[in-house]
């Protein structure tokens, strides 16, 4: 059994997978296989240990310093009272 790192989003046995995927105790034909496609490699412990790491796209030019999005900050947060709240 060898646990592999997915290298290339592609359909498998039981699914699909995306590229950063481990998968754990996979049968030693099928990673050979799969590593002659160039879909997968052997895992390092490291790897096997952090889990799964799913990069996602960040549009750094949207980010503020701290990560979250830019944008104006409002400087009251309560809602405006209702004109008709006498009537």
């Amino acid at each position: 059994m060898k646990n592999a790192y997915v290298l290339d989003d592609h359909f498998g046995d039981n699914g699909s997978v995306t590229a950063g995927m481990i998968l754990t105790d996979m049968a030693n034909g099928r990673f050979e296989e799969l590593e002659k496609k160039g879909l997968v490699r052997e895992a390092t412990e490291k790897e096997v240990k952090a889990g799964h790491q799913h990069a996602l796209d960040v549009d750094e030019s949207k980010q503020d310093d701290a990560g979250g999005k830019d944008g104006p900050k409002p400087e009251n947060k309560q809602a405006p009272k209702p004109d008709n709240k006498a009537a």
